[in-house]
Formats: C-alpha cells, sequence, structure tokens
C-alpha cells in the first residue's frame, strides 16, 4: 500500500506546484505561445532526468518525487491539447513549434538532468 501513497501524495504535491507555477507565468507572459505549460514540463523533464541518475537511491525516493511530484508537475494532456486548439485556430505553425520544443527540448532537459546530477 505505501508505494500508491508514495505515489498519490507526490502527485497531489506536483498539482499544486503545477497550478501555482502556472498561475505565476501566465501573470508574467501573454501571448498565444503556452509558455506556462512548456516550462513547467521542460522543468519536470529536468528533474525526473537528475532523480533518474540516482536510480540506486531508493524506490520509494523516486516514487514520491519521480512518478509522484513530476508526473503531477508535468502535464502531456494539457500539451496536447494545447496544440490542438492552435492548430484549430489556424496557428499551425505555432501548434508546431509548440510541439517540437515541447518533445526536444524535453529530451535535451532530460539528458541535461542525468548529466548534472551525476555531480550531485
Amino acid at each position: 500500500m505505501t508505494p500508491y501513497f508514495l505515489v498519490g501524495g507526490g502527485a497531489a504535491i506536483g498539482a499544486i506546484l503545477r497550478y501555482d507555477a502556472t498561475k505565476l507565468i501566465k501573470r508574467h507572459t501573454n501571448g498565444r505561445f503556452p509558455v506556462a505549460t512548456l516550462v513547467i514540463n521542460l522543468l519536470a523533464a529536468l528533474i525526473l532526468g537528475g532523480l533518474a541518475s540516482h536510480l540506486g537511491t531508493g524506490a520509494n525516493t523516486y516514487l514520491l518525487l519521480g512518478t509522484g511530484v513530476c508526473g503531477g508537475f508535468s502535464t502531456f494532456s494539457t500539451m496536447s491539447y494545447e496544440a490542438l486548439l492552435l492548430q484549430q485556430k489556424k496557428y499551425g505553425r505555432l501548434a508546431f513549434l509548440y510541439l517540437s520544443c515541447s518533445l526536444i527540448g524535453g529530451l535535451i532537459c532530460v539528458l541535461l538532468g542525468l548529466t548534472i546530477g551525476q555531480y550531485f
């Protein structure tokens, strides 16, 4: 039962953090491009990469922080929805840019997190 509490508790923390981060970022940005979701997802990828570099530190730590917090903080579904909205509003190039930045940036952030994590 403990893994469920770790994942669920972490996900609740991550979702609250995402909500607050989204509000904060949107307060400082405007426009069509979904900056808040992109920044949050890239940050989650960076953190997850750092955590993954320490998989041996304990499965419970990874369940809480990796699966729970990072899973609750990042949001594939919102990214997908925002890209579709951009496409529907005839901003196809912006949608493509957003998806490209999300995917390529996410991979780079995981790699960067893995690299940085080796030093801690």
